[in-house]
């Protein structure tokens, strides 16, 4: 992935270019087929001091664009780090909307999750850490095809989550239930 930055009428500094690409290089993370960036950076003279520096991002993805992304603010770090925020919370939307679309199958499963989602720790390994479970019930599940929150709660609807891991795996069952339960509040 590449991120060109450019300045419209300023001529960016080696400093804030450097800058610029490890913000907006952050962004790869969240969509790995991104093939570039295009930022632009313009100061505007206005009567609003907050207003100084226009910062314009264009995400462009197998040959199209994704998302684009404007901000100003009075200097260009915060116009940068407002609009690399923006466009963080754009992708971690578009990724959640992707995934609700994956419905169970008749059998309750949920169709194979895309290889870029088992690139990094999981949502649901992030969930159980927060809540305490022991990192080994995360293993435990993985062993037994269940990695999303949704497969976890349609098993204790159905209470198939006990028969589902089998004998001796008590404990875990009681911790699952108790995240899902907290979840649901």
């Amino acid at each position: 992935m590449r991120v060109v930055c450019t300045g419209k009428n300023v001529v960016l500094s080696d400093a804030l270019e450097r800058y610029m690409a490890a913000k907006f290089g952050r962004l790869a993370r969240y969509r790995p087929d991104l093939d570039e960036i295009a930022v632009e950076l313009t100061p505007q003279a206005t009567r609003e001091v907050q207003d100084h520096y226009v910062c314009q991002a264009n995400l462009i993805a197998r040959g199209r664009l994704i998302l684009r992304g404007e901000e100003r603010a009075a200097d260009p770090y915060v116009a940068i780090d407002t609009l690399v925020d923006e466009l963080e919370r754009s992708l971690q939307r578009q990724h959640e909307r992707r995934e609700s679309r994956r419905r169970p199958t008749a059998e309750g499963h949920l169709p194979p999750a895309p290889p870029e989602a088992l690139a990094r720790p999981s949502t649901l390994d992030t969930i159980l850490d927060d809540f305490g479970v022991d990192p080994a019930v995360s293993d435990l599940l993985r062993a037994h095809g269940i990695t999303t929150l949704e497969q976890i709660r349609a098993l204790i609807d159905d209470d198939r989550l006990a028969q589902r891991l089998g004998p001796g795996h008590e404990q875990a069952v009681r911790d699952l239930t108790r995240v899902i339960e907290k979840l649901r509040l």
